[in-house]
């Protein structure tokens, strides 16, 4: 979001890129990499983030109303303004969660829940960017999972179960467990879901892809398994931040550069 990261400070940085003589291409869809070392490129870095948000897998989830986070931070980036009403539920407790209730309040939106299925010490979010959602007005309703989702008056009624921490699972965060006759309904005008994200890379790469449909790459030199391809960023660790990206591509063109 621009409040994060100013639209200004891209765009210098990209001035600063083409002054240095790098030619950038938009527009323009890579759909074989084969054809890339076809036109002459000896090396190539992929770098396409996580932009395929992952589905809730609950009743409902495809109702009016109902937008995933990626596709709702996308649009309000392009200047477009998305309409969400005055009441909006955003369901997950990691930094996009985070960004879309901040982004949500900035629209407009009146009254912003963050439903989360885990305590706040299990939240993903950096602490300091969910202290400042609080600050603006975000109310985050913990132990707290969405099961149904129902359009009903030309708004969302959304079926929550409450939940309790049971054992460690395989992140090392404790379990949510579901807690017998607890469910309670909340009306929203709009529901975004913003529980993770995930790579879309072309099978035509021809790179191992790993959990979480992330590309393997050796740790060290960031190479895949095929010779002259890199890959870093979101692509390679799942959502994280601007800063570990750039890392990654810094590391990436040293190695590239040997």
């Amino acid at each position: 979001p621009q409040y994060r990261l100013p639209r200004e400070v891209v765009d210098t940085e990209v001035q600063r890129l083409t002054q240095m003589g790098v030619e950038i291409r938009a527009n323009t869809r890579v759909v074989s990499l084969d054809l890339l070392f076809d036109l002459g490129y000896k090396a190539i870095f992929i770098t396409i983030g996580a932009h395929q948000s992952l589905r809730m897998g609950i009743e409902g989830e495809e109702s009016p109303g109902v937008i995933d986070g990626a596709t709702f931070l996308r649009e309000v980036n392009l200047g477009l303004k998305p309409s969400i009403g005055k009441r909006v539920a955003v369901i997950g407790g990691g930094n996009v969660a985070i960004d879309v209730a901040r982004t949500a309040a900035r629209l407009g939106a009146t009254k912003v829940n963050i439903l989360y299925r885990r305590s706040r010490s299990e939240m993903p979010a950096n602490p300091e960017e969910v202290e400042q959602a609080i600050e603006e007005g975000v109310e985050i309703l913990f132990l707290v999972a969405p099961t149904r989702i129902k359009r009903e008056n030309g708004r969302l009624s959304v079926t929550c179960l409450k939940m309790e921490l049971g054992e460690p699972d395989t992140s090392g965060r404790r379990r949510p467990v579901p807690i017998k006759d607890s469910e309670f309904n909340k009306k929203f005008d709009t529901l975004i879901a913003a529980i993770g994200q995930a790579p879309q890379t072309p099978a035509d790469f021809g790179v191992r892809i790993g959990r979480g449909s992330t590309i393997q790459v050796d740790p060290v030199t960031l190479t895949t398994n095929r010779v002259g391809v890199f890959a870093g960023g979101d692509a390679v660790t799942g959502p994280a931040t601007v800063v570990e990206a750039l890392a990654a591509g810094r590391s990436a063109a040293s190695r590239i550069d040997d």
